[in-house]
């Protein structure tokens, strides 16, 4: 009996390709013909993996945001600490990469809210769930860094939380415009340093006589 071919590319291969093609070029303007040149793979075969563009995109954010959760609860449990610190450790250590790496193309999800978020899609759903997964474990952990002390309490952590994520969002975004990490280091010092600790209450010595 003659074995049928092996397949030249798996699903993941070609979730790969894609991702490095939307990263670098955005969804719009990366287009089937493209898709299907860089991952040398037939229309036909494309489809029978992903049925159309829009799903290989929304696939492609689900293998990216698994990957980068998975990531960061590794590096967070190797970090000790309180975890207000922790995060800020794990957050430096990103911008250092960025730092590092001249070439990064920055955030996925981030690229994709901006260029996708309004569409009134399957797409758009995916994004409004990734994002309130974030917020979520990000409320979850400023609530734990106020029950230590580290966080103001005069403010609710979601509040905190998603103030936080739309200054770090719109800090990725100016990476991408000035090609410099440094509106990162300047969003992680301002939470960091003034916005987030708790404010220091006056004693009654303090005061004005």
């Amino acid at each position: 009996m003659v074995q049928g071919r092996k397949a030249a590319h798996s699903r993941e291969d070609i979730l790969a390709k894609g991702f490095d093609l939307f990263s670098r070029q955005g969804y719009h303007a990366t287009g089937l013909a493209t898709i299907l040149k860089e991952c040398q793979v037939s229309k036909g075969s494309f489809y029978n993996f992903f049925g159309s563009k829009e799903q290989f995109a929304i696939e492609i954010l689900d293998h990216y945001h698994q990957a980068e959760w998975e990531k960061w609860e590794q590096e967070f449990n190797r970090v000790e600490g309180r975890i207000f610190a922790k995060m800020r450790i794990i957050l430096e250590q990103k911008i250092q990469m960025r730092e590092q790496n001249a070439d990064h193309y920055g955030c996925l999800l981030a690229n994709l809210t901006g260029e996708l978020g309004d569409c009134d899609s399957s797409f758009n759903a995916t994004i409004r769930t990734y994002i309130q997964q974030i917020l979520d474990a990000i409320t979850g952990d400023f609530e734990e860094a106020q029950r230590d002390g580290d966080i103001r309490s005069d403010i609710d952590a979601r509040t905190l939380a998603c103030a936080f994520w739309d200054s770090w969002q719109g800090a990725l975004l100016r990476v991408k415009v000035e090609n410099t990490a440094t509106p990162m280091r300047e969003t992680i010092e301002l939470y960091w340093n003034h916005i987030l600790p708790p404010k220091q209450q006056e004693t009654a010595d303090e005061s004005p006589s």
